[in-house]
């Protein structure tokens, strides 16, 4: 969910306990934002590029060969995002039946990530 929805949810929540006398329409909105699934920024190729270069990042490519065998298909591409605090590779990785995985690695280690604060 981008920003943009987020805070949109939030003033929709707003509106909508203040439109039924809720003294706490501030306090409803502020729980909105608070339940939100951890805020997602992803890079371009040349934004990915410097992130490597300036944060000493694991290379793409070992990440997605990782992928790639743990879910026994083949890594079609990667694309590194920051989730929090956290750099992460996003790996999609096409299965054996067709279905196509996205896997989270930390850019940092190397290592899958769950996509929660606590890895």
């Amino acid at each position: 969910m981008t920003a943009v929805l987020k805070t949109r949810s939030a003033l929709a929540a707003a509106a909508i306990a203040a439109a039924f006398g809720c003294a706490r329409a501030e306090e409803a909105a502020e729980h909105m934002l608070e339940r939100a699934p951890p805020r997602r920024q992803c890079f371009s190729t040349a934004q990915t590029r410097e992130k490597i270069e300036a944060h000493k990042l694991t290379d793409p490519f070992v990440c997605m060969q990782a992928a790639a065998r743990e879910h026994g298909g083949e890594a079609l591409g990667a694309r590194l995002c920051r989730l929090e605090e956290f750099y992460i590779y996003e790996i999609s990785v096409l299965q054996p039946d067709g279905r196509i995985v996205r896997l989270m690695f930390d850019a940092a280690t190397g290592r899958p990530h769950s996509g929660r604060k606590a890895n």
